[in-house]
């Protein structure tokens, strides 16, 4: 029935049971699956600190937490100034979606699938999930139905309502 499943994950629980209803699927019919994550360029502080502490990769983010918080406490104690760089370095934002995609084709491959491939794309994550879907030949796409920008989705539009809704192929959300 499914030859190529394609499972979009960003490290929230939503999208680690999408991955393993996508494992047992691409077992069920010896399917191809591809694991895909969008790097996570608008994520804030707090959110990325906690992804951090969860996936134990702290140590990986500590210096650039650092970095933010003293560049917050620049912006407050000298009014008037330009803003400093806020933003999550982009080396910091490959190596965190590298270390998703690696745990989630390592978890693949404990579970007996032989035909694994990972990807890391960067830019809007709906539509880089849509582009994958008809540049892969995806037939059957498998995702959470909230990430980690739960805030952001209620007020833009969530990821998975708008793949499912542009989707050519059978879409699955989980929650």
């Amino acid at each position: 029935m499914f030859q190529k499943i394609l499972c979009p994950i960003d490290g929230s629980d939503h999208a680690a049971k999408a991955l393993d209803i996508a494992i047992d699927i691409a077992k069920k019919y010896d399917a191809e699956l591809l694991i895909l994550n969008v790097l996570h360029h608008h994520e804030n502080i707090e959110a990325l600190q906690h992804f951090a502490e969860v996936e134990g990769l702290t140590h990986h983010i500590n210096t650039e937490i650092q970095r933010l918080h003293a560049a917050d406490y620049r912006v407050g104690m000298v009014a008037g100034t330009s803003l400093p760089d806020t933003s999550i370095s982009p080396r910091l934002l490959v190596e965190l979606g590298q270390h998703i995609l690696d745990g989630a084709k390592a978890r693949a491959e404990r579970e007996g699938l032989s035909k694994v491939d990972i990807q890391l794309e960067d830019g809007n994550p709906a539509n880089r999930i849509l582009n994958c879907i008809q540049d892969n030949n995806i037939d059957c796409v498998i995702m959470g139905t909230r990430g980690l920008g739960d805030m952001k989705g209620l007020f833009l539009g969530s990821v998975s309502h708008k793949v499912t809704s542009q989707s050519p192929c059978t879409c699955v959300a989980v929650k």
